[in-house]
């Protein structure tokens, strides 16, 4: 019965206080014991930023994970700078044993830095074996196209010109002026080949790009484009709505697919909130291909577009295969041209939708080398123009058919987005709520909190 008393008293409570702290410490230790165990063995992170800043974008993944020799990152600058790069190429490091980043102090080791030719701190050089290249600046985008470029030989994209088509160098809005450049990106020069001066596509040419012509080819010319392709050259053609073009149409013809003369109208209501019109069809559905696996889950715009279809009957050596499927909601306007005032549904004689705005072929090869030619064909030339090549994924997506004409295929994928300053944008009203919300309000509301409590307790 003492013993009890005891623990009754305050000396038995401050026993049971004691014992309680000690086992709730205990405990405490235990939980963080497991947190420390569990995060060492299972490393991981939640990238919760608008623009997945602490996170490599899937392509960059994909190039470190399939890198095949040693590579190092050099990054010349002043020591006290280092720190400015270490987040994102740890990140690097991280994704790949192969590569290895090495922080050099230009003024500690000048003689490194005249060998890669460095003029200026925070140059980054990423060297594999014999060969290096200098990353335009130190973003993921700048650092994955200098991976492309050391491991991707320079190729050659010819565009075609001679009957209108789109301009590489013009900075305009339906100008090509950012598809020459995300070219350059990975690797490939380009320049302008016409057929009507010499009926031949020059040997360097990687591919040929038809690009929304406003006159039809000559049948020389489609023949020339033929026999490349078959041979086991790779063409894209981008074939603008309300241009009569039967030559090219009867080249494609022969590898299975029909050029539509129509113009798509697409009234789905999901394109609403993304303030396109109706001749601006959103595509939400996507087939099997390669090259628009990485974007399923994204919108790409073909603003202005004819359709396609795809022969049901095979043909012998013909593959191919529609990528890009406008919603049930679309249709086309059957022998459309420019001058038409009337676009609504024509029963009977306009094509209900879901159409065919691109599709992709392979030709077996011919000749002693049995080389495969591909082709892919788009009912637009605005998809990549400066204007839409920005939208959702559209970028993605043409450079993905790019990298698929040359099998390219570890570069398929969906790129490095430019880094993205984020704003608050608010009316002199708006600032002025904050001003006296949270600057004056909210502090006098903590004071008298305060001294309510205060009060209470006096």
């Amino acid at each position: 019965m003492a013993f009890k008393d005891q623990l009754k008293g305050r000396g038995g409570r401050q026993v049971l206080e004691g014992a309680n702290f000690a086992v709730y410490t205990l405990i405490v230790i235990a939980i963080l014991t497991l947190a420390n165990w569990f995060v060492s063995r299972h490393d991981h992170s939640w990238d919760l930023t608008p623009n997945k800043k602490y996170s490599l974008a899937p392509q960059t993944v994909k190039l470190l994970k399939g890198l095949n020799q040693d590579v190092t990152v050099y990054v010349f600058d002043r020591e006290r700078s280092f720190g400015e790069r270490r987040d994102l190429l740890n990140m690097f490091t991280s994704a790949s044993r192969r590569l290895n980043v090495k922080y050099v102090d230009v003024d500690r080791q000048p003689a490194l830095a005249r060998q890669y030719g460095v003029r200026t701190y925070g140059t980054i050089v990423v060297a594999a074996g014999d060969r290096h290249f200098e990353a335009q600046s130190d973003t993921e985008e700048a650092l994955s196209n200098a991976l492309i470029r050391l491991f991707k030989g320079q190729r050659t994209a010819c565009f075609l010109a001679g009957h209108g088509e789109r301009d590489l160098e013009n900075s305009e809005r339906i100008g090509y002026s950012k598809v020459k450049k995300e070219f350059e990106n990975e690797n490939y020069q380009t320049k302008s080949v016409t057929l009507l001066q010499k009926m031949e596509i020059p040997p360097d040419c990687s591919m040929v790009i038809v690009a929304g012509p406003k006159t039809d080819y000559l049948p020389q010319e489609v023949d020339t484009i033929g026999k490349y392709v078959t041979g086991g050259g790779r063409a894209m053609f981008m074939l603008d709505p309300g241009v009569d073009l039967p030559e090219l149409s009867k080249l494609l013809a022969g590898w299975n697919v029909t050029v539509r003369n129509d113009l798509v109208i697409d009234q789905n209501p999901v394109a609403q909130l993304f303030g396109t019109e109706p001749t601006m069809p959103l595509i939400l559905k996507y087939g099997s291909s390669p090259i628009v696996q990485p974007i399923a889950r994204e919108a790409s715009l073909f603003p202005f577009t004819r359709s396609f279809s795809v022969g049901k009957e095979l043909k012998a050596g013909v593959t191919t295969d529609s990528f890009c499927e406008t919603s049930d909601a679309s249709f086309g306007v059957a022998d459309f041209n420019p001058n038409m005032h009337q676009v609504s549904f024509r029963a009977g004689k306009d094509i209900k939708g879901p159409l065919t705005v691109a599709v992709s072929g392979t030709l077996s090869g011919e000749g002693e080398k049995k080389a495969e030619g591909r082709f892919i064909a788009l009912g637009t030339s605005i998809l990549p123009a400066n204007a839409f090549l920005g939208f959702q994924a559209n970028r993605d997506l043409f450079m993905n058919m790019v990298n698929w004409l040359s099998a390219d295929v570890d570069l398929i994928s969906v790129r490095p987005k430019p880094p993205e300053s984020q704003h608050l944008t608010m009316t002199a009203a708006q600032m002025s709520k904050v001003l006296w919300l949270g600057v004056i309000g909210l502090p006098l509301l903590i004071i008298l909190a305060g001294t309510l409590v205060w009060w209470e307790r006096r």
